[in-house]
């Protein structure tokens, strides 16, 4: 009778049961960091290794790396040695270890595993290009071409174009690198000129000055100051540049938990964009387009910002100039039923990906959320489990302004990733710092200039390195 008000187990208490459920068990070390490492294990154990590459992205996205090395000599025992130097090749990496690592990998590339071969290689190529050992991660990738797995064909293929154009094979100009991006942002925080200084108070209260003037916000820099002194005083520091150091690693650390790559596991995959208008949300759109079509997907927009005709008009330029087709509607058109007529052709000809633009009247956001749960009901009715992303696009000129956008946002919908557009025209980068701490959503691309390429998939190294001026691997 009272069956109905009966709990429902939780994913522990199910796999506690069940226990050989792999996709569950990921499931888990998404959901609970403190369950993450056991879970992770479990997941590689219960797949065979099948699950290699799904472990490992969450991994590196949770940093876990201390928390996980128990596990590495069950691995090794269970799965083989190829396994266990993966994983140790990944701590490695994450501590700045980078021939260790390459070593570890080269042990790894050898597997019988297709996956965790490719994997290893790719990471070693990944390398090479952070030493900026360009002539040498060409040679990896290249030797890779017709064996990347359909979900890193995008990555593969940016990393690629990188990689021949600062060779010069494309005969293109230069990407823009993270440190020229984000030039106006290092000259406001002005870290080199804390070096050769004594370590007192004083030093203290500019660096707080510093980074609360470049928006890594009061809460993110009140933790990380109290961090460095506490760390400061424990590990008995004595110059400044020791203090920069420590502030480096801590940065890396704390970035390293928003990485996010894209997901597109899904055939099609569904890619869901949000953000207020003049954020840069249309010209985003397109620059990915252009950049998956160019990776060999085959791409549609779905003009579902059907409240201004102007921004059917700039998607339609931009489908235009990425070479895509769009699937548009007349002003005022229900936006649900653009993104239907869109799956319809998507199915139809047998697309890889729909990018849908969205409606970005956040000041009436009741009607917006009902906007987009009707627009998510009808992609999850035609193709479960999507959208495979939800992106909201912030503009990091408008500083705090962009976090609490994004906290509006969450609340109308889950948001899966960001992408923050318009870094280097800001000398308040570290907006990236105060999204990461204070909204814990991964950050997938910013956009460090105008050309196509520049819309860049986040990787914290680079921009922490950007930061201080030193010579990054961009």
């Amino acid at each position: 009778m009272f069956g109905f008000f009966r709990r429902k187990s939780s994913l522990k208490e199910e796999l506690k049961k069940n226990p050989n459920q792999p996709e569950k068990w990921l499931k888990l070390a998404e959901e609970s960091e403190k369950e993450a490492p056991q879970a992770l294990y479990n997941a590689l154990l219960y797949s065979k290794g099948e699950l290699v590459a799904s472990v490992a992205k969450v991994l590196k996205n949770l940093a876990l790396y201390r928390n996980f090395r128990p596990f590495i000599p069950k691995i090794e025992e269970e799965l083989g040695k190829d396994y266990s130097s993966f994983f140790l090749g990944m701590e490695e990496e994450y501590k700045g270890n980078l021939q260790a690592a390459r070593n570890l990998y080269d042990v790894a590339k050898n597997s019988q595993n297709p996956l965790l071969s490719f994997l290893s290689s790719y990471y070693i190529g990944n390398l090479y290009i952070k030493e900026g050992l360009y002539e040498l991660a060409y040679k990896v990738l290249k030797e890779l071409e017709g064996k990347v797995p359909q979900e890193y064909q995008f990555d593969y293929s940016l990393r690629r174009r990188e990689v021949e154009e600062r060779l010069g094979l494309k005969g293109s100009k230069l990407l823009k690198s993270f440190k020229e991006g984000l030039k106006k942002t290092r000259d406001a925080l002005g870290l080199s000129e804390f070096s050769g200084r004594k370590l007192d108070e004083s030093l203290f209260e500019e660096l707080e000055e510093r980074l609360i003037l470049a928006d890594v916000g009061v809460n993110a820099t009140l933790e990380l100051i109290d961090y460095l002194k506490k760390e400061a005083k424990k590990r008995k520091l004595k110059t400044s540049d020791e203090l920069l150091g420590l502030l480096k690693e801590k940065l890396k650390e704390l970035l390293s938990k928003c990485r996010g790559e894209l997901n597109l596991s899904f055939k099609p995959s569904v890619i869901l964009v949000l953000g207020v208008n003049g954020v840069g949300k249309t010209t985003t759109i397109g620059k990915l387009a252009k950049q998956l079509k160019d990776s060999g997907y085959s791409v549609v927009l779905a003009a579902a910002d059907t409240f201004r005709a102007a921004a059917i008009e700039q998607l339609e330029v931009w489908a235009q100039r990425a070479g895509v087709r769009i699937v548009k509607a007349q002003e005022g058109t229900d936006p649900a039923a653009v993104v239907y007529d869109a799956i319809q052709s998507v199915k139809a000809k047998g697309d890889d990906v729909l990018i849908v633009d969205t409606a970005g009247r956040l000041h009436n956001k009741e009607r917006l959320m009902k906007e987009i749960h009707k627009i998510k009901k009808v992609i999850g009715r035609e193709f479960p489990g999507q959208p495979s992303e939800i992106l909201l696009v912030l503009d990091a000129n408008t500083g705090q302004n962009a976090i609490s956008q994004a906290k509006a946002f969450k609340e109308i919908t889950d948001v899966s990733g960001i992408v923050l557009t318009k870094l280097d025209g800001t000398a308040k980068g570290g907006i990236v710092i105060a999204i990461c701490n204070d909204l814990k959503i991964p950050i997938k691309f910013v956009g460090i200039g105008e050309k196509i390429e520049d819309l860049r998939a986040f990787n914290p190294e680079e921009f922490v390195e950007a930061l201080f001026g030193e010579t990054s691997s961009s």
